[in-house]
Parts: structure tokens; sequence; C-alpha cells
């Protein structure tokens, strides 16, 4: 049964509707049309016809299926999309690769709605190593989206899978490896992870010192991890001149008189704000900023990023007699007399170090932020009124809004 999923039109608006698969010869038929028909031909190739694709001295092999919705009521996500995998495409794998033909293999799926063809190449390494029968490729609506607006887009999803989605327009530049679906903010991120203090403990008063010692504004602050992540992260901007890119505009504002977000970057070129967030891994949701003020961004500028930095964590509670507690209170006071709480403040939520080990960036936009947000309230503030409700995201759902990832492992123990 073709049941009701997301779909994405060409104009990029979302809507809830059956999927409208094309047949075996349709995806042949729109593989011709957009790759020319002149490299393009269906050969047997070690028993099986398949479609082969010339062009520039390169050879593939296109094993194509249909992009669908996974279906079974109430138990998938309308989000989430796949295609079959056969047991003989990996069987034709191995047989090329012992005959030693020249052919790269590709595993493409082929999503089709209201005439727009967008085309999936699932990177078949982490797939042929599976030994499930007739397993499964997914795919996201939002991979889609990325697709029909960027033209190519590459993800890596939480399994080490690498998929590469392609606009119909741009398949045959993407397998002739002229567009990977790169870009340069993608690049600058790289560069600030190579750069950043992944893999290392981070003792926090060691951090807070360094804070100060450099005059960034949030020293203080009792959850040191994401303001040291800011406190680097507007370093790496200034110090390589990428503000006009990219760059921290932090404040302790909900909504700035000017007009502007109380959000932790500004892409300036793109016109579109993000937030930076230090998360433990053993934390299962990642709180954001006011729900309101948020859902006002996202409908003024079109898209939002959400870039997580997740970090090993050693609690202070459980570490050395609340040694970083009493160390962070004692050194404030010693810089600052008015600070007037005991040597204990704090105690009970005080991380005594951490050790960044993978970061994430997770593109919020119209066709996935109903699916990504929950809203919760934060109580009372101490004058009795209530707080605003904020927006959280849940970790278990974040595959499916990620546009970048990097990971490192921890180094030993602090």
């Amino acid at each position: 049964m073709n049941l009701n999923s997301e779909q994405i039109r060409p104009d990029l608006s979302l809507e809830v509707r059956p999927d409208q698969p094309l047949t075996q010869v349709q995806q042949r038929e729109k593989l011709m049309s957009f790759l020319g028909r002149e490299h393009c031909s269906i050969q047997d190739i070690c028993g099986r016809r398949v479609f082969v694709y010339e062009n520039e001295g390169k050879r593939f092999i296109l094993l194509h299926r249909a992009v669908s919705y996974l279906g079974g009521t109430g138990q998938h996500p309308i989000f989430k999309k796949r295609i079959q995998l056969p047991l003989w495409f990996k069987d034709l794998c191995a047989e090329v690769e012992k005959q030693g033909l020249a052919y790269d293999v590709r595993f493409i799926g082929v999503y089709h709605y209201e005439g727009m063809v967008v085309f999936a190449d699932f990177i078949k390494d982490t797939y042929l190593q599976k030994k499930v029968h007739n397993s499964s490729a997914h795919i996201y609506i939002n991979d889609i989206y990325q697709a029909v607006k960027k033209g190519v887009f590459h993800k890596e999803d939480m399994y080490g899978n690498h998929i590469f989605v392609t606009h119909c327009s741009k398949l045959g530049e993407y397998l002739l490896g002229r567009n990977q679906g790169w870009n340069d903010l993608n690049t600058i991120f790289q560069q600030f992870n190579e750069v950043f203090t992944f893999g290392q403990w981070l003792y926090s008063t060691d951090m807070i010192r360094e804070m100060h010692d450099h005059d960034w504004q949030h020293w203080q602050q009792g959850e040191w991890p994401g303001f040291y992540l800011e406190y680097k992260f507007n370093s790496f901007t200034v110090d390589n001149h990428l503000t006009h890119l990219m760059r921290y505009v932090g404040s302790s504002n909900k909504k700035k008189e000017d007009g502007k977000y109380d959000f932790d970057i500004w892409f300036g070129r793109d016109a579109f704000y993000g937030d930076l967030k230090a998360s433990s891994v053993t934390e299962n949701r990642v709180p954001g900023n006011d729900f309101d003020t948020f859902l006002e961004c996202i409908n003024r500028y079109g898209h939002f990023w959400l870039v997580v930095y997740e970090h090993e964590t050693i609690k202070d509670s459980e570490a050395t007699h609340y040694k970083a507690t009493i160390e962070r209170n004692q050194y404030i006071r010693s810089i600052d007399p008015k600070h007037k709480d005991d040597d204990m403040s704090y105690a009970g939520r005080m991380k005594h170090s951490v050790c960044f080990v993978r970061m994430c960036i997770l593109e919020l936009n119209p066709a996935n932020f109903h699916e990504a947000l929950s809203v919760f309230n934060q109580g009372h503030q101490p004058d009795g009124s209530a707080r605003k409700p904020k927006y959280l995201l849940r970790k278990r759902d974040m595959d499916q809004y990620v546009i970048f990832r990097y990971s490192c492992a921890a180094n030993g123990q602090f």
C-alpha cells in the first residue's frame, strides 16, 4: 500500500501525500535523459542486465532503485524513505572486482515527485558489509530538500554511511567528480575542528583562567565548556579574518533593540543565524533558546544551523572533593571582590573536566523544523514570573537534520 508520507515539491514546499515512484524502465529513461543518451547503454555484465554510463574515460554501473516510504502505519516516521538493496547487488560488486572489470559500481536511489527527479548515491562500501538479505539504504526528506536547494548534498549518517544526493541537473557533474556538495562554510568548520581541542582533557580552572586572561566576557559562567567553545570559535574566526562569513554575535540579551537576534553565530554572506552548543555525550537532548524567537528567526531567514559539540564529562561531584568548584569560586573572588557566592556555589552542576570528541551541524528549515522541535518550560524567574519556553531537540532524532559531521576519540584520561 502506498501510504502518505512527506514529499518535497519542486518549489521546495512540503506536503504529505503518497509516493510517486518510477518503474525500472522509467528510471532508466530519466538517467539517460539527464546523463545524455550517447553516454548510456544497457549491457549484460556478470550475468545481469545493468545500466552503464561512460564519459570522460570513466565507466559506471548504476544499480538503481526507486526511493519510497518505508511504510507500516505507526511504525516509521513519514520523513524517512529508503531504497531496497537486493542481495545480487553485493554479488555483482564482488564479481566485477573478481574479474578485474574497470567499472565503478554505484547504488543509486531515484526519488520522483510532481515531475522532479532527485538521485541519491549510497556509497556502497559500508552497505557491502551488511549480511542481511534484501536490506535497505535510508534517506530523509531533508536530504532531498538539501539537494533540490543546493544541487548536490553530501552527508555522513550516524552509522558511518556516506550519501550524496543530487538534483537531476547535477548528476553528471557529480559522477564525473566536478561537484561533491562541499562549500566554504564546511571548510571553515573543518579547519576550526582541526585546531580545536578535540581529544584533549580540559580542566575547568585552566580553561577559566585562559578565558579571563584573554578578556572573554563570559569567563565566570558556571557552564564553562560552552563558553570556552564560543571563546575558541570567536578567536578562530577573528584571527583568520573570517568574520565576513561567520562571526560570533552572542550576548546576554533576549533580543537586541536593533532587531538582531540573540543567537551565537551570524553567517553574514548567506544571511542566517546559528547557535553553538556544547553538550555531554550522555545528554539525550540539546536545549535551545527562546522558542518564539527561534520561530521568528527561521521564518525570516529561511534556515538555521544548530552547531553541536559533544564532550565526555567528568563531574566535579565525581572527582576530587569538589576541587574544581572551590577553585572556580575562589578564583572569581580574587578577580571580582563583588562575587559573593560561597566556595560550593554551583557544586551540583560543576564539570571538573571535559574532552570534546565529536560535532555536527544540524540544519533546521521549513521542511524539517516542525519535526525537530519540542517545547519545554523552564519554571519561573526569581521574581515569580514564568520564564519563556525554549525549544529542545532530541539527540536520538538528530540524524535526519545533520548536514556535517566530525569526530575524534578521547585521548586517554584526565
